[in-house]
Order: C-alpha cells, then structure tokens, then sequence
C-alpha cells in the first residue's frame, strides 16, 4: 500500500470556525431550544403540558435546563456528539426540525470554550465535559494499512456516569457553558440582548409555548406571541389541505386584527417550527403575475403555511431555521396555492378600501365581532359553515356595506365620544340597535330640529 498521501483533513479549528461563523448568537440559543422541543414532541405531540426550559444567561455563564426526555447513550454515542448526521442514522419520527447532526455542537462552541452536557434518559444518566481549546489539540495514533503509524486529529468526546441527580431529577438535559467567548460575554451581560432574546423566543417557538411548553429566561415566564386569523360563521378562511412525496402541508388565509403592519402577511411552520413571518415580498408571491405588491391597505391580510414531514430533510427549511427554501419541491407546489388565495383575500380588502372614511370603522367592528383562532388551533381546526363543511380553496368573506362603497363621495363620518351611561339609555329610548344607530338618530334628530334640509 503506497504511503504517498497528502493529508486532506480539516483542522479542528478551522472547523468549528466555520459552522459557527453564518450563525447568530440568538439562532444559536434557539438551536438548543429546538433539541428540548424535539424532545417534547417525543413525549407527546399534541400537548407539552408539565415540560419546561429553563434558560439562565449572564456574562459569566449560560444555562440550559429542561425535563424533556433527554437522550440515550447510544443516541450519544452514535449521532449527538457526531458532527454530520451518519448515513445509517435512523429516521427521524415525531417530526423534529433538526437535520444536519451539528446544530448543539456549533451552538456550544459559539457560545464559549468550556461546556458541559449532562443527560438523563430511562436507565442512562451521564455527562460529557468539554474543554474546547484541550479537545482541539487532541490527537490519536493510527496504523496505515502498510503499518506506518501516524498522528491525527481525535474528535471524540469522553463521557461519564451519573450517579446523583443534582442537576436532573427527571429526564431530560442540563448544560452549561462557562468561560464565554468575549463577544458572547458583552451581549449576555447587556439588557437589551436578553430582551430581545425574549422577543425572539416568544414569536419564533410560540406554537410550541401555546402548547403549553414552560420556557423561563432568567426567571421570567415567557408567552407565546399569537398568530392569529379572525373567523365567524359567516366568515371563513381560504385553504388547502395537500401532500407531496413524504410532506403535508396545509395553506390557510384569510383576515387578521388590524394590528401592526408589520405582522401582516405570511407566516410559514416546518414541523411547529416558525420559519418565515409576516412575509410579504415576492418571496411569498407578493408583487409576482397577478398579484399585486403589500400595501396597507392589505394589513388584515393574514397567512399560514404549515408543512410537516417525518423526515426533516424533505422540509423546505433553510439550514438555519430563518428562511424558507424557495427550490424546494413542495414549496414550489404550495406557492400557486398561496397566491390564489392571495387573490381571494386582497379582492375583498380592496373593496374594504372603497368605504373610504368608513374603512377605518368597518375593519375595527371584525376585530371586535369575529372570533380569533391561533395558528395551534387552526392546524387542526375543520372549518364549517351554518352546519356544513366548508369547501377547500374558497375564501367567504364577511357581510360588506356596499351601499356605503356607492355613496361615500358623498358622504362624511361624524365622530364624537359621549358618557356611556347617557348613551346606553339615549340608545334605549331612540330603540336603536347600536351606537352607530344612535349616532345616526341624533344627527337626524338635531337637522329636523334646526330646520336643516338638503
């Protein structure tokens, strides 16, 4: 056997270098988060009820603890401390969203330069105790087949045994880093990073904290932001239920709260996961063919792309979880869908637009006299209208006022505010069914009264 070889292997540092370079400090900590979730929707799926994270972060250290599941040794030994996922690896059930086997290594090694992993699953507790500048100068002997020995790069990890249950006293992980890498240090010890962290959390894993899944930062309970599309019987959401190869997918669309603009437009899941919000570039068909670009007029517009596979790899997901993969197959099958029901949608809110003054008022009396489903709720929610079925790719639209489209040129909305009290028994004695009745009254009241005609 020839002993000419040059040496083709990737220098530990150079290595870590580059996983960790493309990533955020923020996508990092919510790698690890997604590895407890994973680990909650193989408890139970539909409900994470009883399950926590606890997540400590400071400049002197960070901390991550959860009781959800942990993982085996051989899990350990075979594909968590691997860098890469093995091609023997086993399908990936329960649909979690990590895919390339170096989501927690990478999350760790941006962090800082000593870690420790310390899980519990069933019979096996142990930990692994790292030291990054030690481990990367480590190196093993080998034999060549021509018996010529030669000195490489060892990336195995060392693991030990558990016997007390100081850190873990259920299933599930603790880890924790220390001696933080120096721009890790500055952010964790500044306020607004962890308040931003906390933004990020709440509207990146909402679906799995409305679940019920306890995720504490530093203490502190955070909620799951919403997402959240308005119906009524009279009022039904477009969608489209489908599947291509190993994913299904389901496209919901309909009318939101008037809100923020920035909270209109689309929003797309891989496996509960939230991957793209409030889109509205061509990305998601906006300004593409016949649809046109976001404008505000279109703020309740409201989107949901859900796509859920067994095998992560068939998802259209971007490698860091920020991103949808537009060349991706299914995702090129969903968009035709998410246009037309685009097309639905915007047509309805254009004529909204026509009410002119009258818009503003009409667009708050939905949000106030439509009931609200979140995005949990409308995964699985069969929609039904006065007792039937709603049909797929259909949008139904509220009651619109198109006598008050016809004569808003010449028109003009009066508003004034009065004491409730007063109003409630004006309301009563004029038999008016609203205030906006009211309103109408004494305006008619006060012109008969003063002799006013047109």
């Amino acid at each position: 056997m020839t002993t000419n070889i040059i040496e083709g292997n990737p220098t530990k540092k150079f290595f870590i270098e580059m996983i960790t370079r493309d990533i955020s400090i923020e996508d990092a900590i919510i790698d690890l988060l997604d590895n407890s979730i994973d680990g909650a929707n193989r408890i139970n799926q539909n409900d994470y009820s009883n399950l926590y994270i606890d997540l400590t972060v400071n400049g002197n250290e960070f901390i991550i603890r959860d009781n959800c599941g942990g993982f085996s040794l051989e899990t350990a030994q075979k594909y968590a401390f691997r860098f890469g996922r093995p091609d023997n690896a086993p399908r990936m059930h329960n649909n979690t969203v990590g895919r390339f086997g170096i989501g927690m290594k990478r999350s760790l090694f941006k962090i800082g330069k000593i870690f420790d992993v310390e899980t519990k699953c069933k019979y096996d507790h142990f930990k692994v105790d790292v030291d990054v500048e030690r481990w990367e100068h480590k190196k093993q002997i080998v034999t060549l087949e021509d018996n010529v020995t030669t000195e490489i790069d060892d990336w195995s990890f060392i693991y030990s045994d558990v016997d007390d249950n100081q850190n873990l006293n259920s299933d599930g992980t603790f880890i924790k880093v220390t001696h933080l890498n120096e721009e890790v240090k500055d952010l964790f010890s500044d306020s607004r990073f962890i308040s931003s962290l906390a933004n990020d959390i709440q509207r990146l894993l909402n679906f799995s904290l409305l679940k019920g899944l306890k995720i504490t930062l530093n203490n502190s309970i955070l909620e799951g932001e919403r997402v959240e599309l308005l119906l009524s019987q009279t009022c039904q959401p477009y969608y489209l239920d489908g599947r291509l190869n190993d994913v299904s997918y389901r496209i919901i669309a309909g009318l939101g709260d008037i809100g923020e603009p920035k909270k209109s437009g689309w929003y797309i899941y891989c496996n509960d996961r939230l991957v793209v919000e409030a889109e509205q570039s061509s990305i998601t068909g906006w300004g593409t063919s016949s649809v046109r670009k976001w404008h505000p007029d279109l703020v309740m517009f409201r989107g949901i792309v859900y796509f859920d596979s067994e095998e992560t790899f068939n998802l259209p997901l971007t490698t860091t979880k920020k991103g949808v993969d537009t060349t991706s197959d299914v995702y090129k099958a969903a968009l035709p869908y998410m246009k037309e029901a685009m097309l639905y949608v915007i047509d309805f809110l254009r004529q909204v637009t026509k009410m002119g003054d009258e818009a503003n008022s009409y667009r708050q009396s939905l949000c106030e006299n439509m009931i609200k489903y979140s995005a949990v709720e409308l995964k699985s929610t069969q929609f039904v209208q006065n007792g039937v079925s709603h049909n797929q790719r259909i949008f139904l639209p509220p009651e619109l006022d198109e006598d008050i489209i016809s004569q808003k040129k010449n028109t003009v909305r009066i508003s004034y505010d009065a004491n409730k009290k007063i109003a409630d028994i004006a309301k009563t004695y004029a038999d008016a069914s609203s205030y906006k009745e009211l309103g109408s009254t004494t305006f008619d009241y006060y012109t008969k009264m003063e002799g006013i005609e047109e």
